[in-house]
């Protein structure tokens, strides 16, 4: 199963977050956004010997030394000169403007006017480029705090060009960022704790990326968890590279995807759920409180599961909470029955499809869920076929076959150790052996 479906749900129920960096804004302005390292490149030819320094810092246009650190020996100089590289660099962002690029994502901000970003960047593209007269509520790193938000919310982690001096730019200025938090820091981790967060426009080897991924790590690192936080990226991305961000920070990528296309899939999922949002909500929480059971009927729908799991998400409720998954046992025990029914086809791949869904997401070994699920995961490998054969589902060999590494790294692992000791059909060992 997609992402998609988790994500057009935690839009209908107003719990998603966009934090974005330069990748974002240079998709804004047509390119025109500096990179990181092209800015200090721009600040250094404002100085005396520029172009030598610019040499020495970056040869090859490769950093010797981190950009910050770099940013730190430019602003030395400027200011040996009486300039202040923090004012030149918000005189260069100041320029840039929306370009033909940004026609998509302007639609959808305005469409959606609960959105919250947070960025890195210093620019103003989002308030007064895709906003330009709409309301919306900007906060930035030192300043007062606004108790009555409208609109879009905007986050500036990193500070704006509006306060030039409070940006963080040099070594100095990061250390003294991560060194003393403060109300705004911890009102940034909330935001990602508390909304389905997808991080755009970010190379994995962005220092920023990593000190939000260490800081969403040290705060769950009894339960990493994969419902609520995505990378988008535009190229491919290695799956040992996928398998890395996985265990270590239930990260969950989306490579091979332009920002433009990303919005257009989320929008697709959701003028096709938007009106069950409600609904799925009203439906769950009575059965999560016991009260309730969930109908035959209800859960042989091939969607059922994928609402289920993005109703928890979207509203803040963690699957490998115990009494989440003591329910979803039931769930699953349930299905796996449905499969041994009369006429019961349709099954063997909404069966296949679940599993897949609930091995992305959370990591089995070891909870309460391990043995109903490998129990189930045995039940689809044994209904499936990459032939079509009468009685097996070749779809469900489908399912299996191009999601297997959709699954969490130590999920694969798990399912790889318990068919060491119970039998496996040939497309079955197919499979886990890709």
């Amino acid at each position: 199963m997609d992402p998609y479906y988790e994500l057009a749900y935690a839009l209908e129920s107003k719990s998603i977050c966009m934090f974005v960096g330069t990748g974002f804004s240079m998709h804004l302005s047509d390119l025109k956004a500096p990179s990181w390292l092209s800015l200090l490149q721009k600040c250094a030819k404002k100085i005396e010997g520029g172009d030598e320094l610019i040499e020495q810092l970056f040869p090859d246009n490769k950093p010797v030394m981190p950009l910050e650190e770099c940013a730190s020996i430019i602003q030395v100089r400027m200011k040996s000169e009486g300039k202040c590289l923090h004012t030149e660099i918000a005189k260069i962002i100041r320029k840039l403007k929306l370009g033909k690029n940004s026609d998509k994502v302007k639609n959808f901000v305005e469409k959606f006017p609960d959105l919250k970003f947070i960025t890195t960047n210093y620019d103003e593209l989002i308030e007064k480029g895709l906003l330009e007269d709409k309301e919306s509520t900007t906060y930035s790193i030192g300043y007062p705090v606004n108790r009555q938000p409208k609109g879009v919310q905007i986050y500036h982690v990193h500070g704006s060009v509006k306060h030039p001096k409070k940006m963080v730019v040099t070594a100095d200025d990061y250390f003294r960022f991560i060194n003393r938090p403060d109300y705004f820091s911890k009102k940034i981790q909330t935001l990602i704790e508390e909304n389905t967060t997808v991080i755009i426009g970010y190379s994995l080897g962005d220092i920023n990326f990593r000190a939000i991924l260490n800081n969403q790590r040290s705060n769950r690192i009894h339960d990493i968890n994969r419902q609520n936080l995505f990378l988008l990226s535009r190229g491919e991305v290695d799956q040992n590279v996928k398998d890395y961000y996985d265990r270590s920070y239930g990260l969950r990528v989306i490579d091979n995807t332009e920002i433009d296309d990303f919005i257009s899939e989320i929008l697709g999922k959701h003028n096709k759920i938007k009106d069950r949002v409600a609904k799925s909500r009203n439906l769950l929480m009575p059965v999560l409180e016991g009260t309730k059971k969930f109908t035959d009927t209800y859960l042989k729908k091939s969607d059922s599961f994928f609402e289920i799991v993005a109703t928890l998400s979207s509203n803040g409720i963690l699957i490998s909470h115990p009494d989440v998954m003591k329910f979803l046992k039931d769930v699953l025990k349930r299905k796996d029955n449905f499969t041994s029914e009369n006429g019961a086809w349709n099954q063997y791949v909404h069966l296949a499809k679940w599993l897949v869904h609930l091995g992305s997401i959370m990591d089995i070994k070891e909870t309460p869920l391990e043995e109903v699920y490998l129990s189930a995961v045995s039940t689809s490998f044994g209904n499936m076929s990459k032939k079509q054969i009468l009685g097996r589902s070749w779809h469900a060999f489908t399912a299996w076959k191009t999601s297997w590494y959709s699954l969490t790294y130590d999920n694969r692992q798990m399912i790889i150790e318990y068919f060491k000791d119970n039998y496996i059909s040939d497309d079955g060992e197919e499979v886990i052996s890709q």
